[in-house]
């Protein structure tokens, strides 16, 4: 009996060697990922397609950009006192055409800023830096006259 118990043991340690040992020459089995199917790699090309239009139109955006607003100097304004801050103030927002082109009164000028910063969210501009950009667009760009020596119209 004492016999048949150790052979017994002998066969189950054999098994619970056998089951937790992996030899070396033995390499470990993967599950192998199933093949894509039709939807997926259609899908795949789909975002493929998708991300070079989106990349081609930011290209194209850039380069648009760069030959729509080419880069402007403040030597674009008049010289004077305040062109350095209105150029920056200014052009933080649009371009110098949309100065160079208004002509207003130095209150419609003033009045301007105030219009600006409510309707377009520019940060507020106060006290000496107010008056400056405001006298320096009203001294370069006063309102003009028509060709037969009438206000503008349309600003009335």
């Amino acid at each position: 009996m004492l016999e048949r118990l150790a052979i017994v043991a002998v066969c189950v340690l054999g098994l619970f060697a056998l089951a937790v040992d992996r030899p070396a020459s033995r390499p470990e089995r993967r599950a192998e990922a199933p093949p894509p199917t039709p939807a997926a790699l259609a899908t795949a090309e789909a975002d493929r397609t998708r991300a070079a239009r989106e990349e081609a139109a930011r290209a194209e955006t850039a380069r648009l950009a760069a030959v729509q607003r080419p880069a402007e100097s403040e030597d674009v304004l008049p010289e004077g006192h305040g062109r350095g801050e209105v150029f920056a103030r200014c052009t933080a927002c649009h371009s110098t055409a949309i100065i160079r082109r208004t002509a207003l009164s130095r209150d419609r000028w003033d009045g301007l800023m105030d219009w600006m910063t409510e309707k377009h969210g520019m940060a507020p501009l106060e006290g000496e830096m107010r008056t400056l950009v405001v006298d320096y667009l009203a001294q370069h760009f006063p309102p003009r006259r028509g060709p037969r020596g009438g206000a503008n119209p349309f600003l009335n």
